[in-house]
């Protein structure tokens, strides 16, 4: 749900098993209230206003509204060389053009929030009135070159992103309207190169290898990628007439179509004998429902008596908060997944298991390499530290911050660092990331790096516990040399997969193993203030592809 002003959320343990997050989940977007919004009557105003508003009150560290508008106004001089922005001490905020003033602008208290949303909105208005280069370019566009330039002077992993952007980001998180297929973007023409089971598009009988020549009767010859994919996408339930060309048919044939919502898959399954390997691609609304129903099946198909399970999040970006836990949720029966710490109160979160584990008896191998990010991490962790996996691979990227995305005035969303990530073992994942509990980053694929992975295994019960669970208390340096020992890696090699299968097949290996990092303690209880927000982790998260309609 969303309050004017802030999203709120209200975080109900016993229901996140069957809900996701990501890294973290992306927040739901917030809402745009009519007769709530600052900055006066002024659209541009307003929108800044309420970015001004959102960055100085959630951001992980405190900042200044003058110092971002100014870096806002900085970037806006890079769009015409003749256009500059100065403050003028005593004076106010001066604007330029080819060394003429073209108006000064006072300057507001720093805390003045729907003042400085004012004044943008009156720089870029004097800026426009002055320089041509401004005053042709779209609105969007002016807008975000502003936010780029407040936005760059926080994280990496804030931004800002124009409507259009962020429509396409909560279509890969939330899903969309649309067909249920996957164009091929390598070609000229609009080939299907995958279609969703059960979606609509299948429902119809169109299939893999399909050309779609026409939609809605206008021909798709001369038309870009965005603009079929916005022809295809459109209200749940609406229509759509598709006009194919199918290899082995003389004539093109018309589909008639209802669409229906679309969640990208991020789940795919193979096997390694009696092992159900998940590759978990993204963490989006549906990758626990997912996941939950492919163990089912995969318990249906081994008669109940799995071997074990790779969970495989190697190249995985993260994605959905929300997610990341639950399911996590799904192998942890009880005790702590992660906490979050930040400045803002309602940014202090725990999150433990909620004692409805479908498979908590399992042995479970985790697959990570230096593309695990965010909510991969999240997941790694938790198990690792809990005792329920062992964690092959390479060191992963170390993404421990959270962002939460809040929906502004324009569609556009404003993605901000509020919190740090705590997992159970009680160090903070941002720059340490996961160290695996098998380090194969110094192997190759043949039997003998498989059989000197093995050897190392077999070594792990002699080692002192104290070696193995100090984690928590590990200074910089320490932390430095850990990650060095097994160095990050972004292929996803062989081994991996060869020694999940020999660790789950070795139950003595694999309780060696699997205990040999569980920390003697775990991070206090802190639960979340009543009705605070679930966030979302978006970073390192390459976008999800936009070629699922």
């Amino acid at each position: 749900m969303s309050i004017c002003g802030k999203p709120t959320f209200s975080l109900c343990r016993s229901a996140l098993a069957a809900a996701w997050i990501g890294v973290f989940a992306l927040a739901a977007p917030l809402a745009a209230c009519a007769g709530n919004e600052t900055g006066g009557g002024d659209p541009t105003g307003q929108l800044f206003a309420r970015g001004f508003d959102e960055i100085t009150d959630l951001y992980i560290e405190p900042t200044s509204s003058r110092h971002l508008a100014l870096a806002g106004a900085a970037r806006l001089s890079r769009l015409d060389d003749k256009l500059a922005v100065a403050e003028r001490p005593g004076a106010g905020l001066a604007v330029s053009y080819a060394g003429r003033d073209v108006a000064v602008l006072p300057m507001p208290a720093d805390t003045d929030t729907r003042a400085w949303g004012e004044t943008v909105g009156r720089l870029i208005a004097a800026a426009k009135s002055s320089a041509p280069n401004l005053a042709a370019m779209p609105r969007d566009a002016v807008a975000k070159a502003v936010f780029d330039g407040m936005t760059g002077t926080l994280d990496r992993f804030s931004r800002y992103s124009p409507p259009e952007a962020a429509r396409n980001q909560r279509a890969a998180r939330d899903g969309f309207g649309g067909i249920g297929i996957t164009l091929d973007t390598t070609a000229d023409a609009f080939r299907v190169a995958a279609v969703t089971p059960q979606g609509p598009a299948a429902q119809a009988g169109i299939k893999a290898e399909d050309t779609i020549v026409a939609i809605n009767g206008v021909a798709t010859a001369g038309l870009s990628q965005s603009q079929v994919i916005q022809q295809l996408r459109g209200p749940i339930g609406s229509s759509v007439v598709l006009r194919v060309e199918r290899p082995g048919l003389a004539t093109p044939r018309d589909f008639y179509l209802h669409r229906a919502l679309v969640v990208i898959p991020t789940v795919a399954v193979t096997r390694l004998g009696d092992i159900p390997v998940f590759q978990i691609l993204s963490f989006n609304q549906s990758t626990t429902a997912r996941l939950a129903e492919a163990l089912t099946e995969a318990g249906r198909q081994s008669g109940g008596r799995l071997g074990g399970i790779v969970l495989d999040l190697r190249g995985n970006p993260g994605g959905l908060l929300d997610q990341a836990v639950s399911l996590a949720d799904l192998f942890i029966h009880d005790g702590p997944i992660a906490s979050t710490v930040g400045r803002h109160p309602a940014s202090h979160q725990y999150f433990a298991a909620s004692g409805h584990s479908v498979a908590s008896q399992v042995p479970i191998v985790v697959l990570i390499n230096g593309g695990s990010a965010s909510s991969s991490e999240i997941v790694a962790a938790a198990l690792q530290d809990s005792g329920r996996a062992v964690v092959i691979g390479s060191s992963s990227y170390g993404k421990g911050t959270v962002q939460t995305v809040l929906r502004l005035p324009n569609d556009g969303e404003l993605t901000l660092t509020w919190a740090r990530l705590v997992t159970p073992a009680g160090y903070y994942l941002q720059t340490h990331g996961v160290v695996p509990t098998l380090c194969t980053s110094d192997l190759g694929d043949d039997e003998a790096s498989v059989q000197r992975a093995l050897q190392r295994a077999g070594a792990m019960a002699p080692i002192s516990p104290a070696v193995l669970r100090g984690r928590g208390g590990l200074d910089e340096r320490a932390w430095s040399d850990l990650r060095h020992s097994c160095p990050a890696r972004t292929t996803s090699p062989a081994i991996d997969l060869k020694l999940a299968e020999r660790v789950l097949g070795d139950p003595r290996l694999y309780a060696s193993a699997v205990h040999a990092l569980r920390p003697s303690t775990h991070v206090a209880h802190n639960p979340a203030p009543a009705g605070a927000p679930e966030r979302a982790l978006t970073e390192a998260d390459r976008a999800l592809s936009s070629r699922q309609r």
